[in-house]
């Protein structure tokens, strides 16, 4: 069993590491090899650690000025809301919406990774999860 609050310091670590540094070596070494990003939309999905590095990896490359940063563990679940300056407008997102997710553990890695329109629906999703 993990230690509680492992995952969150894992998890604020390396995303700070990918908004600082455009670092993703952190975040590459905490997802499983079949992690699955389910994003916004059901059609966009990632199926691999592969996959997932690839996108955030393009994400890096223009890493949004972040101003705020929440996030909060709940068992095996890690909830996590950013926002800033610069966001872009997505398909389903307007410009500077905070942008927020749900990773979830097992054995020590990242298994799932999903995406939320809100910072609310990710925090009650990980909730849940519990």
């Amino acid at each position: 069993m993990t230690e509680p609050g492992n995952h969150l310091a894992r998890i604020v670590s390396a995303w700070s590491a990918l908004f600082q540094r455009r670092s993703t070596d952190e975040l590459a070494a905490l997802l499983d090899e079949s992690v699955v990003w389910q994003g916004l939309l059901p059609e966009l999905m990632c199926h691999s650690r592969e996959e997932v590095l690839h996108l955030i990896e393009h994400v890096a490359r223009r890493v949004p000025h972040i101003t705020r940063m929440e996030a909060e563990e709940f068992g095996d679940a890690v909830a996590v809301s950013v926002e800033g300056v610069d966001f872009p407008e997505n398909e389903v997102l307007a410009a500077n919406t905070p942008r927020s997710l749900v990773f979830t553990f097992s054995g020590g890695s990242v298994v799932r990774m999903q995406s939320f329109a809100s910072r609310d629906d990710a925090f009650a999703a990980a909730r849940k999860a519990r």
